[in-house]
């Protein structure tokens, strides 16, 4: 009688446990979680320096990489499953287009006057809306072109 009751404590005990380790909306982490963003331009692999700086009427590819706590590139481990998203207040600062086969990659067309400024947020989630987490804002200001470079 004892050992059936010392059976019946442990089970009941195991099966709270199991319940309150993990609800029914989560699932079980298969990757890392990222903490940080940095901003590439696509073109050259060189990372964009804050604050951010656009050419006006000009198009840049810009890729997000994600950075988990220990400051480690994760976006290779992410891209398979996840998403991003750049957004600008006031939306008409840029137009923003998806590039193919490249989720985390945006082409940016800056459409404001040279001066003007915004504030970015990058998107992060499971599905195209990219709206599990967000980075930023950012601001962002638009420039001239970059000088030419002259052959010495």
């Amino acid at each position: 009688m004892k050992a059936r009751v010392l059976k019946l404590i442990l089970a009941t005990t195991a099966f709270a446990f199991t319940l309150s380790a993990c609800s029914d909306t989560e699932a079980p982490a298969s990757h890392s979680a990222p903490e940080s963003v940095k901003l590439f331009n696509a073109a050259t692999h060189t990372e964009l320096p804050q604050p951010y700086a656009l050419v006006s009427g000009a198009t840049t590819r810009v890729e997000v990489h994600y950075y988990d706590a220990d400051g480690n590139d994760i976006s290779d481990e992410l891209i398979a499953e996840h998403f991003t998203s750049l957004t600008f207040d006031p939306g008409s600062f840029a137009t923003v287009s998806s590039v193919t086969d490249a989720k985390f990659q945006r082409d940016v067309l800056v459409n404001v006057a040279i001066g003007g400024t915004a504030a970015l947020t990058v998107g992060y989630g499971h599905d195209e809306a990219a709206d599990t987490r967000s980075f930023g804002p950012y601001t962002v200001t638009a420039t001239g072109a970059p000088a030419a470079r002259t052959a010495r």
